[in-house]
């Protein structure tokens, strides 16, 4: 419990009752009772207070003031509202002898006095007017902090995932028939689901002012045809059976189109949505698609480019006209005197005389596991169990990107920061200017022309912070996984091979078993797998 003070007042004058705190209370100090004397208009000495106070043991201490004579001061109350605005504090003092005690009318009145208006706590007056607590905090009021809410999101309903890898069989082979590379889904079936947005609490501080919770965000679907929105809006169902698939936050369903073979029968095939072939694609046709591409035959001198993937269950035969092109993965039991581009993976058995580009890796390890001849680049990895031949095939496998890449996110980097800093000092000028000129001062022609021209500064150099911010986050996608980059040869790697990591080359004189090969220092490097 804290200590106290209390006035007492009798026919010597006017004296002052200091009571020490119990246990873990602590006593009121020298400028909280000068306050209170000054408010009362009693005259006293600080230096014997300040004294008292300074000696107060276990035992009250009375302190002589005045020999004035004054009526009986009443039990009074003292309210603080506190930096931010959101809790009021009140103090109660004793009265006097014949002082009368203070009712909470008079608590509330001091409250509407000091205009304290909301989150006034009752019950908390009532217990403190029941029991009692002398020069001790009470919280009488409390204000409701405001509260971020939540932004709506979207739930998916199916897999979202375009990068399923074919799983390798017990014999080394590969089941191209059981790939899951496109996900189904049926008429009538929900395919994501928008979880509402939760509005967050207004701030209200003690005063009733009123600060506003931030604006939370809506969430609409992003879709393309085949695909509707429930009458609530919160679900999008397929009207179709086809297959789903995530593209940027934009949901596609397509239905198949299938054919038995592409060739004169058919003609060129251009669609939108997935292709099946159940047979061949003929040398010199094309099939051309923003979905993906299943063949279950060979292609053979033909151009296949797919928004999505690319599967080739018997493989490719390019006759160095073939060319690939994938959004997605492009998987093939072989390929063979061809031209690749994958945006994902490309996997395949065996790669022959081919240029084979990859975003993420190149893998040739189940079954004879062989890249040889030609050009094999992968943002991230090689994985292969032979590389090159024994014969000394002219073979190059590069993995990682330029390393000029990585200077100019460095330079962006700089840049936006400094970018940044400028903007915020302009925008803090332009404010200053605008105050300003509400608070009616006069600029002068030069100071006005001066400010239109800041603004168009400020608005050049924001646009240019946005493209570099774009351009930062191309480069970090670009660049993911690079100081990772390496080749698994999980067989042999032949003399001839030319090896790139990330920049440092080598070409290979002795042969390589079993082994990861990376860029250490500016070298490439050679370590166990």
């Amino acid at each position: 419990m804290n200590g106290c003070f209390q006035i007492q007042v009798n026919e010597k004058g006017v004296s002052l009752l200091l009571s020490p705190p119990v246990g873990e209370g602590v006593m009121p100090g020298i400028i909280e009772i000068r306050e209170y004397l000054d408010l009362l208009g009693i005259s006293y000495d600080a230096p014997t207070i300040n004294s008292a106070l300074n000696t107060l043991g276990d035992e009250e201490i009375v302190v002589f003031l005045t020999p004035e004579k004054i009526e009986p001061v009443n039990e009074r109350c003292g309210i603080t509202v506190l930096y931010d605005k959101m809790t009021a504090v009140l103090r109660l003092y004793p009265a006097s002898t014949g002082g009368f005690p203070i009712k909470k009318r008079n608590i509330l009145d001091e409250l509407a006095l000091q205009k304290i208006n909301y989150g006034i706590d009752a019950k908390a007056i009532d217990d403190l007017l029941q029991d009692k607590q002398y020069c001790t905090d009470v919280v009488v009021a409390r204000g409701q902090h405001q509260t971020a809410g939540k932004d709506a999101s979207i739930e998916y309903l199916f897999d979202t995932n375009n990068s399923s890898r074919p799983e390798l069989n017990k014999d080394g082979s590969v089941d191209f028939f059981k790939l899951n590379t496109l996900h189904h889904c049926t008429q009538g079936q929900v395919m994501a689901r928008i979880i509402p947005e939760e509005r967050g609490l207004d701030g209200i501080n003690v005063y009733g002012a009123v600060t506003a919770a931030r604006e939370v965000k809506k969430a609409t679907f992003l879709f393309g045809k085949n695909l509707e929105v429930s009458q609530d809006g919160l679900e999008l169902v397929s009207m179709v059976d086809g297959h789903v698939k995530l593209v940027d936050d934009t949901v596609f369903v397509s239905d198949v189109y299938t054919v038995e073979d592409v060739s004169t029968a058919t003609g060129n095939i251009e669609y939108h949505g997935n292709v099946e072939v159940n047979g061949n694609v003929c040398e010199n046709f094309s099939v051309r698609t923003d979905g993906d591409v299943f063949v279950k035959g060979v292609v053979e001198g033909a151009v296949i480019e797919a928004g999505g993937n690319i599967v080739i269950a018997r493989g490719m035969h390019g006759q160095n006209k073939g060319n690939l092109k994938a959004g997605g993965n492009v998987i093939a039991k072989f390929i063979s005197a061809a031209v690749v581009e994958a945006e994902g993976f490309v996997e395949a058995e065996q790669i022959l005389n081919s240029r084979v580009v990859a975003g993420s890796n190149v893998n040739a390890e189940a079954g004879k596991g062989l890249i040889t001849g030609g050009k094999i680049a992968a943002k991230c990895a090689i994985h292969v169990k032979n590389a090159g031949s024994p014969m000394g095939s002219a073979t190059i496998l590069e993995v990682g990107s330029d390393p000029e890449m990585k200077k100019h996110l460095a330079e962006l980097q700089k840049s936006v920061g400094e970018k940044s800093k400028s903007i915020s000092q302009m925008k803090k000028v332009l404010d200053d200017t605008v105050k300003k000129i509400k608070a009616g001062a006069k600029l002068l022609p030069a100071q006005l022309n001066n400010a239109k021209m800041l603004q168009v500064t400020l608005a050049n150099s924001q646009a240019q912070l946005q493209e570099e911010l774009k351009e930062i986050e191309r480069l970090d996608k670009l660049l993911k996984g690079d100081d990772n980059a390496h080749i698994d040869v999980r067989g042999t790697m032949y003399q001839g091979v030319s090896v790139a990591i990330s920049g440092a080359v080598m070409n290979v004189k002795n042969e390589y078993t079993f082994c990861r090969l990376i860029k250490k220092g500016a070298d490439v490097a050679s370590t166990s797998l």
